[in-house]
């Protein structure tokens, strides 16, 4: 009975050490598929961290040729305009592998003061992990919460700003159309721009001016909250390269 009752010991205690050894190997299987998981992560708020920070020069570019444009709105020319881009640029074509090639040569079709620049940062893999369930599998609260800050809260604060641009740019372009349709003639953009400016322009273009100022604030908040969730992943996980 003894000898019975003691290979059944040893049966159960193989089975149970067998459970414990399959248990701990895939516990060690999907902390390595979630590192892997927010690495990728990482990777693509590095990568957003870089779009950002060339966006944001755009958007500080857009405000100081609105600002330098109200400031001398009486005297300035068009020509002023297209001198002032050149050496803060904003437009841009582009090319090879996504670089961009900001525009220096202009014809009278730039219209320079409604250029809104879209705001489309990289959330592939954020929206992988959301559905996939992977980013309730991060333990550290505060990571978690700052991840998902930066890709709603944050995100949906510069996500208006640029509406609110477009929508500026819109009725901007609408003055130079509505103001041609007042000729019995062509008109170029640089001849209704430097003779008949007026205040309904100036109003546009303040209302531009203090929205491109949110807009640079909530960019450079959002820049922040990028860079504090990698020192997060990089002391947790591993050195992001």
């Amino acid at each position: 009975m003894k000898k019975y009752l003691a290979e059944g010991l040893v049966i159960f205690a193989s089975i149970f050490a067998s459970f414990s050894v399959e248990n701990i190997r895939q516990d060690s299987i999907d902390k390595e598929i979630i590192n892997e998981a927010v690495i990728t992560l990482g990777d693509e708020i590095e990568s957003n961290i870089e779009y950002t920070k060339e966006h944001l020069k755009q958007v500080e570019n857009m405000l100081y040729l609105t600002n330098e444009l109200l400031n001398r709105y009486d005297k300035i020319k068009l020509t002023n305009l297209y001198e002032i881009h050149s050496n803060n640029p904003f437009i841009y074509n582009i090319i090879n592998n996504g670089e961009l090639e900001y525009i220096k040569k202009y014809n009278d079709q730039y219209n320079i003061m409604s250029y809104w620049n879209a705001w489309e940062p990289e959330d592939v893999f954020f929206q992988s992990m959301l559905y996939s369930g992977k980013l309730l599998e991060i333990k550290n609260k505060k990571l978690r919460k700052e991840i998902e800050s930066i890709y709603t809260k944050h995100e949906e604060r510069v996500s208006g700003m640029t509406n609110y641009t477009r929508n500026n740019s819109d009725k901007i372009m609408s003055w130079f159309e509505d103001g041609k349709n007042n000729f019995d003639r062509d008109i170029l953009n640089e001849e209704l721009f430097n003779s008949y400016k007026d205040q309904e322009l100036k109003n546009l273009l303040k209302f531009r001016s203090d929205n491109l100022t949110g807009r640079v604030d909530n960019l450079e908040n959002y820049l922040q909250a990028l860079n504090n969730v990698v020192l997060l992943i990089s002391s947790e996980y591993k050195k992001l390269d």
